[in-house]
């Protein structure tokens, strides 16, 4: 079955404490010392997104003073002409992986991508 998780970003609090971050989507975010949270979309597309220059001002400070990390992003998805698949970019055991994209492989080749 198809999802669309590989389509979202984890960050993680590192402040020490519980803090809000107003940046993150929809309306900002209270996190507990060491808590995740997962959104849709990559970072670029979030600060893309922020129209409220002092929330651009607090993700890059929040970031810069290490008090946000960015945990996990949508991975790249490459399209290899020879084999005819798209596959995603990741890494497994500090290597480089490629793999069939969370929400199915691809070809051109092929009509109905749940088959493969």
């Amino acid at each position: 079955m198809s999802d669309t998780n590989c389509m979202q970003t984890k960050v993680r609090n590192m402040s020490g404490a519980e803090a809000f971050f107003g940046f993150l989507p929809p309306h900002g975010k209270r996190l507990a010392s060491g808590e995740e949270y997962t959104y849709f979309g990559s970072p670029d597309t979030l600060y893309a997104s922020i129209t409220k220059k002092r929330h651009r001002t607090a993700l890059q400070n929040a970031l810069t003073d290490g008090k946000i990390v960015i945990v996990s992003t949508p991975s790249p998805i490459a399209y290899d002409a020879t084999l005819d698949v798209s596959k995603a970019i990741g890494v497994d055991n500090g290597s480089a992986s490629v793999s069939d994209p969370c929400w199915g492989a691809y070809s051109s080749s092929i009509t109905d991508p749940h088959t493969v």
